[in-house]
């Protein structure tokens, strides 16, 4: 999507927010690195700001309107990364606008640690985070099903083909691992063409698997995610394992472990992103969170930081 100059943005929406009584609210992942490396400096960084206003219209309609604020432009931009309605009708939700994918929500909730790092489908670039076009959210009882088709180029870049992607969700049991005790099982599926070259049409497609669990303070979850591309003949994967522990009401112990294939039928190439540590929350809306992070080629230290109102 276009960007715009941070500074007038953040004003137009503080400005329009407190005119119409919406719903306004912060978040901010900011860091400390200390790399292993040499070459490398440690440093200070803001990893992620978010601003959102939002607001309920009517019984069946709300909207919601979120800027992300990209820290590696010089000078920093901010992006759109939502902009969308959520139509509320009698057989499903209907989201129109730029919205957020379904291809890895429930698995980024499960892992709840947004802001030390991305969930590994978002991470390694499965799927983009947001996208463009129209969505439809069906639930019976325990039972959830999602369908989006948008561009396919994600938020931070405009439509550039005809080609549109359409996204698959279907999940059973408890959504919000992070906030309510159960389990949950489910599945994606996504599929875009694009074209090769101007007589040549080829896909990338994704699909993954995952399940959760939550109960007494512990929480996990497991996932299989697979992308294929048929145009350069190369199917990557990625397994991940998640888990979290509720030490005490204001210190978590965490770890997250991911296999990585570029390529499958590389084996050589396979790496390994673990990430190990604890959460402290001195008051309410301040998280920080020191930990370890090993790759197949590197070893870094980072303390994480996340303020919210």
């Amino acid at each position: 999507m276009n960007k715009y100059p941070l500074r007038l943005a953040l004003i137009t929406i503080i400005i329009i927010s407190r005119a119409s009584s919406q719903d306004i609210s912060g978040k901010v992942f900011f860091n400390y690195s200390n790399p292993d490396s040499k070459d490398e400096n440690s440093s200070f960084g803001i990893k992620r700001t978010y601003l959102t206003v939002g607001k309920k219209v009517s019984d069946n309609i709300t909207y919601k309107f979120q800027a992300d604020i990209d820290y590696k432009s010089s000078p920093q931009n901010i992006y759109v990364k939502n902009a969308k309605v959520d139509w509320f009708r009698k057989k499903g939700k209907v989201v129109i606008g730029l919205q957020g994918m379904n291809m890895f929500k429930v698995q980024e909730t499960t892992w709840g640690k947004r802001y030390i790092e991305k969930s590994s489908m978002d991470q390694f670039k499965y799927s983009s985070s947001a996208d463009m076009g129209i969505g439809f959210y069906k639930s019976i009882n325990d039972i959830a099903f999602s369908a989006l088709i948008t561009n396919g180029s994600g938020y931070k870049k405009a439509e550039n083909d005809d080609h549109k992607k359409i996204s698959l969700q279907s999940i059973y049991g408890q959504q919000k691992l992070d906030k309510n005790d159960g389990f949950n099982i489910g599945g994606v599926y996504s599929t875009e063409s694009y074209d090769l070259d101007s007589l040549t049409v080829k896909n990338i497609s994704v699909m993954g698997l995952f399940g959760g669990y939550a109960s007494n303070g512990i929480r996990g979850g497991l996932e299989w995610n697979q992308k294929s591309d048929n145009g350069i003949d190369i199917t990557g994967q990625i397994m991940s394992l998640y888990t979290n522990y509720q030490a005490r009401e204001n210190i978590a112990l965490f770890l997250k472990y991911d296999i990585v294939s570029p390529n499958t039928k590389e084996s050589e190439d396979d790496k390994t992103y673990l990430i190990a540590g604890f959460e402290y929350s001195p008051e309410k809306g301040l998280m920080i969170a020191p930990n370890f992070r090993k790759t197949t080629n590197d070893n870094q230290l980072i303390v994480n930081f996340e303020f919210k109102f």
